[in-house]
Order: structure tokens, then sequence, then C-alpha cells
């Protein structure tokens, strides 16, 4: 676990970066004299890439570095969720910048969680892992207490004590707080929260079925999603995209009252049939192309559905019973978050048996939720590590000929 002084560490680095990012996010004030008020702050007064916005501290509009996603902000900032347009704000954590070993930087699990040699430990970033072979460890700050005190792309995230790099076994009912990417059902308010995933699809912030938003990427088929996830329709778009560059749907605006999205980099309008999609449609934008558009041959758009991965589940984070959805044992009432790895990537509640001890040689033993025909999963059992818990199985393949039930509720049966 992170140690007591977590917070002090805080402290400590915050300070020590405070006056730097307050000069770094601090730009001139436009102002204009106007009578015998204060002086209003005036755009054409800011500096470049900045424009005046009231951050509703109740000291009126200033200076702000308007931006489209975080990796345009200074280090320690990012870009936040304003509304109708964003700016760069001071993180509430932040460290001097170094070379190596900080935000997301790789490091090697055998070196341990806290002093490993490919992290930056005088400013607080300790090795993070899932397992002790754990390809994908990286630097990161455990002991956060609001997204804020992360890296842009990053969110304060909940999640178990073990496994970790030192341990495959499981914590049962600890947890802890860290800073992680945000990725595949990581919570989220605006598009540019969620950056690219690693393989470079593009992801969205959307709302699941209980208006809850997360982050989801694109696909074409429930092959490019999570196993506990199927591919839907979710725009019909003029494909391929020729509108201005864009980083996110937060940066298109309305062509001739048309809702447009960011695809591949340019702004493309809605459309519900190729005739949305002819030239005379997309050239009625009231502003010119960017030059980068321009220098783009022209291109026939066809209308085209894009797919987003959506939860099997209908939500990435559920109620807490038993096969909810979960990040980790925080977020089931009476039972654990449960791992369906290596299998797939789905994490789902198991609930505690009403029979105690419960009955670990049936299938759906007594004691445990009843199955019903609109339940994904095919059965449950009662296991003994943890005890007495009951938790769902689907069928992920044959072995000679005999389907093998695997931990999970909402993987696709096959």
């Amino acid at each position: 676990m992170a140690p007591a002084s977590v917070s002090r560490r805080f402290q400590r680095v915050a300070a020590a970066a405070a006056v730097a990012l307050a000069f770094a996010l601090a730009p001139p004030v436009g102002c204009s004299s106007g009578g015998d008020g204060p002086p209003a702050c005036a755009s054409s007064r800011c500096p470049p890439g900045n424009e005046c916005i009231d951050d509703g501290s109740g000291k009126g509009a200033a200076c702000q570095q308007v931006c489209m996603s975080s990796s345009e902000c200074p280090f320690n900032s990012s870009c936040n969720d304003g509304q109708p347009k964003s700016w760069c704000t001071a993180n509430t954590y932040s460290v001097p910048q170094q070379p190596s070993g900080q935000w997301g930087a790789p490091c090697v699990p055998s070196g341990g969680e806290s002093n490993n040699p490919n992290c930056d430990a005088v400013d607080g970033f300790w090795c993070y892992g899932t397992s002790p072979t754990d390809a994908n460890s990286m630097c990161t700050v455990f002991g956060c207490t609001a997204d804020t005190d992360c890296a842009g792309g990053f969110w304060c995230a909940t999640v178990n004590n073990a496994p970790n790099i030192k341990t495959d076994n499981p914590s049962y009912g600890a947890t802890r707080t860290v800073c992680l990417p945000r990725t595949y059902c990581s919570p989220c308010k605006l598009d540019h929260d969620c950056p690219a995933a690693a393989d470079g699809t593009q992801q969205h912030c959307v709302a699941d079925s209980q208006g809850k938003s997360y982050c989801t990427s694109q696909c074409a088929t429930d092959a490019n999603c999570a196993l506990d996830a199927t591919c839907k329709n979710w725009q019909s778009l003029c494909t391929p995209a020729q509108g201005t560059s864009c980083k996110s749907d937060d940066d298109c605006p309305l062509l001739s009252g048309v809702v447009q999205h960011c695809d591949g980099g340019r702004c493309t309008p809605e459309c519900g049939g190729d005739g949305d999609c002819t030239a005379a449609v997309l050239n009625s934008a009231p502003a010119a192309p960017d030059a980068a558009a321009a220098t783009q041959p022209a291109v026939a758009s066809t209308c085209q559905w894009r797919g987003l991965c959506n939860p099997r589940a209908g939500v990435c984070v559920g109620n807490g019973g038993f096969c909810s959805p979960c990040h980790s044992d925080a977020d089931c009432t009476n039972g654990y978050c449960i791992s369906g790895m290596p299998y797939s990537t789905e994490r789902f509640c198991s609930v505690k048996s009403t029979k105690v001890p419960c009955d670990t040689m049936d299938a759906n033993p007594a004691g445990c939720p009843v199955h019903t025909t609109t339940d994904n999963w095919t059965l449950n059992a009662c296991v003994t590590t943890p005890a007495n818990q009951c938790e769902g199985f689907v069928v992920l393949g044959t072995s000679t000929g005999t389907p093998q039930p695997l931990p999970g509720c909402w993987t696709a049966n096959r």
C-alpha cells in the first residue's frame, strides 16, 4: 500500500512547483479601460492562443489559454471541461518536470512499486501494474484524491490493492487510489478527456444506459471491442471527412445547422443518406476550410455508420449486486470485484451466498442467485476463495468437445 506519508508528499512537491506553475498559467490580462469600473478583458489584447474567459472564481473574465486537449497545455496543467470553450488549468498536484520516470513512463515490475529504478521516486512516482509480469507497468502517482491530482488524460481511480507487480494474489476488500490513463470504461465529461487508445483508435466520451459518461473507442465489428462489449452503430457520418481539423467533437461547429463530429482528425456532418454528403452540402460551411483541408484532393463522400464499443451490461459500473460491472471491490456491496482475466478484461461483482458454508461442488447451488432466461451468464458456482462467494460463469469455447465455463457475467458465450 502507499505509505502514510502520501499526503505530506503531495504537499511537499506541490509547494515546490507552485510558483513556476503560477507563472506558466498566468499570462498578462488583456485589459481595456472602460470608464469608472474595473478594466474589462479584451481577447484582442491577450497573448496568442489565449482568450478572455470567466473561470467562475468571481474575479471576472481574464486571459486563459484555450485548448482542445491536455497535450496543448503546459506541464502540471490540464485542459478542463469548460464550455463552450475549454482552457488550461493548474493541476492540484504539481511536480518538477523530469526527462523520464513520470506520468506513464514504462517501469520494470521486478523493481518494486516504490523506489523503482525506472520511476521518479523523489517526486512521488511509483511503479503500477496488475501482475508481476505486467508488460504495461508504468510510473504514476498513488494516493490521489481527485482527477485534478493527475496529469491530463489520467483519472484518479480506486483499484484493488492486489494483484499488483509484487503478487498475483487478490487482496479482497482492500483498495487504494492511483492515477491511471483513461481507457475503455474510464469516467469522463468531454471527448477530449479520452485520449486515443494505445493502437491509435479514436476514443469518445458517451453516456451509458444510466446516463453516466465513459470513454470508449470506435469500432467496425465486435472483434474491435473487449469480450464483455459489443460494437453498435453510433453515428452516420459523411465519409471520408473533409472538414476542418479537430481533436474531438468539441472542436466541430454546426455546419448549416447540422451537428458535426470529429472523425479521423476532420470535422464531418451527420447524415441520413448520401444526398447529405454532396459537395454542395460539405462546402456550405460559413467559414472556409483550414489550409490543411484545402490541400487535400476532393473525394466523393458517402453516408456511412460509425460504431462504438458498448458494454453488454449497458453500464461500466453497476449497482453493486451480483454480476454488476465494477472497477474495484469498492463498487460491490456484498461481494468482491472479480476479474475474468486472462480470458477477458471483464470485471464483475460476486455476492455472498445466503447458505454458509455453501456447496462448492454443484453448479447453481442453493444460496446463489437463480439463473433466468435473460441472464447472459450461463451458470454460477460458490467458491472457496474468497470463501462463500457466488460467481458468474460464461462458456468461452470448448475442450475436447466439452463446454468450458470460465469466470464472467457479460463476456460473449461461444
